[in-house]
């Protein structure tokens, strides 16, 4: 599970070298649409800064695209209760993918580590003051609004405006500490004019600058202003996020521009009233969250473009190159983000918690009185020597099995230690016969770790705490094991175990494998049904083996909210084992609903699926004569 410190991180590193490669994209993609309007290339910047956020969000998460995921080459898995065998070289596709990770290793407890969070923490607060204080100066300038009427020239421009640009409830007024024209709200639009515009500005600047606010309103600029800085906020350290922002600003003016040459003012004198708004205007202009006519700094742009009449392309052409170039973009996007880089923080293993070195005492010195003194005499210090006096990962895994049948609750600690210890070992039987038997004796394959959680498991309430606790290990082997473990518990009475459905429904979505299909395995084992929806949902899963194990654990559920995902994952899942699982599940829901996707699978290429399915029609409907 991702602490926040790692989300953290992962989203400063990759977002230093994601957001150049996603800017380069869409600066060839804006490229393209040169002769296209304006707010073609506007849009295409919205969604440039959109994905600079989303990609290194989704890269921290650990999320990748799908269509790379399905291209993983897995063996087959027999039965969700039966792990994946390893090759002969004596590892599993998972094992070679993690060979293959990005991970890198960090101590979160650096100083150096500590110390980049905090300036990050800092410099989102000092964002946040300064989006603050723009929100303030934006209220300040609307409290200056005079209640003096406009002149009646002014009066005339404004509602002549509203009348071309079909709006309605736009107020324009005045004040004297509006050093430009600017526009604000949402629902109710305010266009607020200087003073000095209405009294010295000519009838044609006035339309001019009046015209261009009211296209601002019509385009909802404001709200999308206000939705790009959000989106910029966690982003806004890296110097591009600037460079992004001043294009979609830039474009936004253009387009507005081009509104308003369209239905209001001739070109050349709507170039020549800009100017002259300049010159009537007080600048620079303190940063507030209003939009105004001299966004983006691309005054001298704005005229020359308006001065050249270079023709643009038609409404038709334009948007397919603009579609084009948004797809383009998002491909390009997603293939950036499957090179995503994790930092990972380093796991706190203890040589002596797992591996000691093999050291006896000689045998005079056990009858030392000073040594027998100091060695505490608990049946607990015994345990934990017997767990811990070898190197041998098979005498370990031995050790956590005489703990477990011993049904030794005071082991509980170190058994809890020994759930990362992922080390493969020879299978041997430990719970053959007795009180209890588990249901599975190996999950991914034996070790240390897996006879720790078997050991665990058999203590039932006793250990259920501290396994609820190791959910959110940040090592995917301990989470695995203990998820593992939850499901296998014994000695609990129906509904005990209710307290796990939270966090095992959280793990669903690790982004190790092995840890959703043994969270996927225990709530299958505890038939919560508030688990059916996000079991439905991971039958999704881009790994085959968690969704099959989702299959399995909504058969064990048998809510028939889960009918139509099941349906869908029968009749369109790439991997027969899914299918095939899926037909079992829906054999057990026994729901009327399941048919007609039941009937469809008969003729399934795959003879396992069609029996399946042909089995679980006559448990739904048993009459005959219908095949």
């Amino acid at each position: 599970m991702i602490t926040t410190g790692e989300f953290v991180l992962n989203l400063l590193l990759n977002s230093l070298w994601q957001i150049p490669a996603i800017f380069i994209v869409a600066l060839l993609g804006a490229f393209t649409l040169q002769k296209c309007p304006a707010r073609y290339r506007h849009t295409v910047w919205i969604l440039t800064l959109a994905l600079c956020l989303i990609v290194p969000v989704a890269s921290a998460g650990g999320l990748r695209p799908v269509f790379l995921s399905r291209a993983e080459v897995t063996p087959t898995l027999s039965s969700p209760t039966i792990g994946v065998s390893a090759d002969d070289d004596g590892t599993t596709p998972l094992e070679r993918s993690h060979q293959r990770s990005r991970q890198i290793p960090i101590d979160s407890s650096s100083k150096l580590i500590q110390l980049a969070l905090a300036g990050y923490a800092l410099f989102l607060l000092l964002c946040g003051v300064r989006l603050v204080r723009q929100w303030a100066r934006k209220m300040r300038l609307e409290a200056s609004v005079t209640g003096v009427g406009l002149p009646d020239r002014v009066e005339t421009t404004a509602m002549y405006c509203q009348t071309l640009f079909q709006l309605r409830r736009v107020h324009v007024v005045s004040s004297e500490f509006a050093p430009i024209p600017c526009t604000s709200g949402v629902r109710r639009p305010l266009i607020i004019l200087p003073e000095s515009f209405c009294q010295n500005g000519t009838d044609e600047t006035l339309l001019s600058v009046i015209a261009h606010e009211m296209a601002h309103v019509q385009r909802g600029d404001f709200l999308t202003k206000f939705i790009c800085e959000l989106i910029s906020l966690p982003i806004s350290f890296h110097p591009i996020t600037y460079f992004i922002k001043q294009q979609i600003e830039r474009e936004r003016e253009l387009s507005c521009d081009e509104l308003v040459t369209a239905r209001a003012v001739l070109p050349d004198r709507y170039a020549r009233s800009l100017l002259a708004a300049a010159d009537l205007a007080i600048l620079p202009v303190p940063q507030t969250s209003a939009l105004s006519v001299f966004d983006g700094f691309a005054l001298e742009k704005r005229i020359r473009r308006l001065i050249q009449k270079q023709k643009l392309w038609g409404r038709s052409a334009s948007r397919t190159i603009t579609v084009v170039a948004i797809a383009a973009v998002c491909v390009s996007t997603l293939a950036i983000s499957a090179f995503a880089i994790e930092f990972r923080a380093k796991l706190d293993m203890v040589a002596s918690d797992i591996a000691p070195a093999n050291r006896q005492a000689p045998a005079n010195e056990t009858k030392n009185p000073e040594t027998m003194r100091a060695q505490p005499q608990t049946r607990n210090h015994l345990q934990s020597n017997s767990l811990q006096e070898s190197n041998s990962p098979q005498e370990r895994a031995q050790a956590a099995c005489t703990a477990g049948r011993k049904r030794d609750v005071e082991a509980i600690p170190m058994l809890v230690a020994m759930l990362i210890d992922d080390t493969k070992i020879e299978a041997f039987p430990c719970w053959d016969s007795g009180r209890w038997t588990p249901a599975l004796d190996t999950f991914k394959h034996p070790s240390p770790g897996e006879q720790a959680a078997l050991a665990l498991a058999s203590m039932g309430r006793d250990a259920f705490p501290v396994l609820v606790d190791q959910l959110d290990n940040s090592n995917a082997t301990a989470r695995r094991n203990a998820a593992w473990a939850v499901g296998e518990l014994t000695n609990m009475i129906p509904g005990e175990r209710s307290g796990a459905t939270t966090k095992l429904v959280f793990l669903l979505n690790d982004g190790d494998v092995w840890v959703r299909m043994a969270a996927a395995r225990a709530l299958g084992e505890l038939r919560d049904l508030r688990a059916t929806e996000s079991l439905s949902a991971m039958l999704l899963d881009p790994d085959w083996r968690a969704r099959q194990m989702a299959a399995w654990a909504l058969s064990e559920l048998k809510d028939e909210r889960a009918v139509k995902a099941l349906g869908n994952a029968l009749v369109s899942d790439a991997r027969a084992e899914v299918r095939r699982d899926a037909a079992a599940a829906l054999g057990e829901i026994r729901s009327a609903d399941g048919l007609p996707y039941l009937r469809q699978a008969i003729n399934d290429p795959e003879s396992s699926v069609s029996a399946k399915a042909r089995w679980a029609i006559s448990e739904i409907d048993d009459t005959d004569g219908l095949f």
